[in-house]
Formats: C-alpha cells, structure tokens, sequence
C-alpha cells in the first residue's frame, strides 16, 4: 500500500502541436447541422441542370406547337362538309369523249350509295347540279357537271371547288382534248382530285388485272401516286364519296389568302329612275348573290370581282337560313281542332328570317378607282405672262456687240470678258479691300 504509484507520461517540450483549423468568420458545417436539427434546406439548381430543364422546356414547347398544328389540320378538315362548314363542293369532268359522265352523277345522287337528294339545280345557270346529304357520314356533297367544251368556265370552277372528279376511258384513259385540260388545271393549280374509271365489269375477269395495270400506266405520268377508283355499282359510289369526304385538301394559295363563293341563287334589281330624268332604264341595280363563303372570313367594305365582269361594292351581308340543313328536322302532324277542322299552316312561316350581318360604311368603304388619274399638264411649263415676253424682248433688243477673234463660236464668245465690265470689276474688289482694312 505504501508503494508509490506510478505517473502517467507527460508531454515533453518536443510534443508535436497541430495548428487548430482556420474557419473563419463563417459558421464550420458542424456549427450548421446542430442549428438546423435535421433539416435540409432547398437544393440550388446548377448550370447543368438548368440546361437540362431549359432542354424539356424546349421539348414541351416543340410538342404543343406540334399537337396545335394537328389540331387545326384536323379541325379544318372536319369542318368541310359538315353542319359547322360548307358542303363539300365536288365537280364531275371528263376527260375522254367517251366517258359518260350523268350516269357517275346518276350513281353518286342514287338511293344506293345511301344519300338524300335536297336540291336539284341547285347552282344557278347550272343544270347539272344536286344537294346531297349523307347521313350515314354525316356529310353534305354539293354535285355538278362541268362541260370541258368552255374552258374560262372549267378553269373558273376549279378555282372554287374542293374535289375534282375525272371521269377516264377504262381503256385509253384520257384523249388528247382531255390532256389540254389536264395542262391547263395543272397550269392555274390543281386542288384535291379522284380518278373514276367506268366499264371495268364489262371487261372479263381474266384481263381485269391486265387491263387495270395498263390504265395505271397511262395515268401515272400525271398522276403518280393517284388511286383508280371503278364505279359500275352502288358499293363503288359510297367508297368514292367516303374517300372525297376523308381526303386530305390540297392548298392553293391564291384560294386560301382570300375569300370565294360559288353563286348558287342570283337575282338583280334595277334601280328606279331619278326624278325629271325620265322613265327610260339607267341599266344600274342591286345584284343579289346567294352561295358558302369558303376561305378568308368576308368583309363588306371590301371589293369583290366577279369573273368576267369587273370589281363592285358591297351594300351589305345577309345571313339566310340555310338551304342544305345536315340535320333533318321532321315536322310534327297537325291535331285536329275541335270542330273537326284541320288547322293550315303557311309555307312561309318555316322560313327564318334573314339577319343582317354587316352594312357598309361610306367612309370606310374601298373605292373603285384603282389608277392614279393622269393630268396631261401637270409638270408641263405655264405659258409666260405679258411682262415676261416684254423682258424679253427689250433684252433682244439691247444685246451688246463685241469684236470676237475670226473663227470664235457662239458658245466661246459668251466666255469672253469685255474690258470695261474687267475694270469695274476690279474697282469693286479694291474697294471692298479698303473697306475691310
């Protein structure tokens, strides 16, 4: 127990000693997770993911102007023909002396390609021409037969329709009449188009392929990813209407920058005659054109050309009830009264009435003058006034003669000083030299 203990080792003078670390003012990390207790603060984001977020951004916006631009594409194709649009205008023409193209518009208007026949002659000036509602597509066709005998006329039509059919021999296709044409629709802008051929059930089975093949090779010079649609039956007339209501619409430029119409119903009122003018025709009125208005909304204070006619001014825009409804409404029967009578009804009470949509206004309209009226004496010299022929010919009158060496031109001489106008000259100039000393 008396032992001495032994003593623990002490440090010497040589004992190494580490400099402590120099956080600084700020707080060390420890200092700062025993404040925050567990919590984590919001991570800052770097240049890199910044980039990458600015690269989805970039991604999204991509996919939304694309989805956009679908959206519009297929909005405006299922607007035509439509209850919300105008009906599909179609136009039947042949390319061949031999095609008959009433029996493709018999077919195509008949009960068994499943459509409903509202108008005939429905475009005014134009025989050949029927309303066709489809209820089974919820479509509504507007059918006409153009001649290839007028061209201004054909050319004229394809500018508004929307489809064109071409009726083809099954055999030689197109002759050489029908080729004009075709150079012609392809010169102005063709829109969207089907090839119809007739007379494929006539051909034996055996050489149907043969025959079909050899046609495709004649129409795939102008038209190399076309489809030959036969039409001989009432099957071939609804897959040929289904396909002209699906298609994709061609763009034509100088169709889809301005607004057009195909008059359906024309009527023109003349204008009474002035007071104290007389009862004779002043041959001016009012032109009442009735049709769809496709492309470009339509504006009253604009012109308007007429083909063949010249450029005119809008009165105003009406808005009539519409002559080819898609939805058919069925009127419901009349009860009879209590007498045992029926009670009538008048025709012209189903008729809405015509709104008004727009008037034209004086100072807003466009006016007709389209050159600048050219004034045959504008920039020409005014004829002189008394006093200046007077002038001049005191100053004919009193022109100075001077000797000129022999052989001087008239243009030299008028650089030739005399010797009196010299010496005033220098009189002046040192009298001018005194004045400023």
């Amino acid at each position: 127990a008396n032992e001495e203990k032994q003593q623990g080792h002490r440090a010497g003078v040589y004992k190494q000693k580490n400099k402590e670390h120099k956080h600084g003012k700020h707080r060390t990390k420890g200092e700062i997770e025993r404040e925050n207790k567990g919590r984590v603060s919001v991570m800052a984001l770097t240049k890199k993911q910044r980039k990458e977020q600015k690269k989805m951004d970039r991604r999204h916006k991509a996919s939304q102007l694309r989805k956009n631009k679908k959206d519009m594409v297929l909005t405006e194709k299922r607007r035509l023909g439509t209850r919300d649009g105008p009906p599909h205008l179609v136009a039947v023409v042949s390319l061949h002396a031999g095609a008959d193209v009433a029996a493709v518009t018999k077919l195509l208007c008949g009960e068994g390609a499943g459509g409903i026949v509202r108008q005939e002659q429905c475009i005014s000036g134009v025989s050949d021409s029927f309303g066709l509602i489809l209820p089974r597509f919820k479509q509504r066709f507007t059918l006409l037969n153009q001649s290839t005998a007028d061209m201004h006329s054909l050319l004229d039509v394809a500018k508004v329709a929307d489809s064109l059919v071409f009726v083809l021999d099954s055999a030689e296709g197109w002759d050489s009449y029908g080729d004009y044409c075709l150079s012609c629709l392809f010169a102005q802008g063709l829109p969207s188009h089907a090839l119809v051929c007739q007379g494929v059930s006539d051909i034996p089975v055996k050489k149907r392929v043969e025959s079909r093949r050899a046609l495709s090779k004649i129409t795939e010079v102008r038209f190399p990813d076309a489809r030959l649609f036969p039409l001989d039956s009432d099957q071939d007339a609804t897959l040929l209407l289904r396909h002209l209501g699906c298609q994709k619409q061609r763009k034509l430029g100088f169709r889809t920058r301005r607004p057009h119409l195909l008059a359906q119903q024309v009527t023109f009122t003349p204008n009474c005659p002035a007071e104290g003018a007389g009862n004779g025709p002043t041959g001016l009125g009012t032109l009442r054109v009735s049709g769809y208005v496709r492309g470009r909304a339509l504006r009253v204070d604009r012109l308007v050309h007429i083909s063949g006619h010249g450029d005119f001014q809008l009165s105003q825009i009406d808005a009539p009830s519409d002559p080819l409804p898609l939805i058919l409404t069925t009127t419901r029967p009349v009860k009879p009264g209590k007498g045992g009578d029926f009670e009538m009804q008048d025709g012209n009470e189903d008729k809405a009435p015509v709104r008004v949509l727009m008037k034209a206004d004086p100072s807003c309209r466009e006016s007709l003058q389209a050159e600048a009226e050219v004034d045959p004496m504008d920039g020409e010299q005014t004829w002189p006034t008394e006093s200046e022929l007077m002038e001049a010919e005191e100053a004919r009158k009193n022109k100075r003669v001077m000797k000129v060496p022999k052989g001087t031109s008239d243009y030299q001489a008028t650089w030739i000083v005399d010797e009196d106008e010299e010496n005033d000259d220098l009189d002046e100039e040192s009298s001018d030299d005194d004045d400023d000393d």
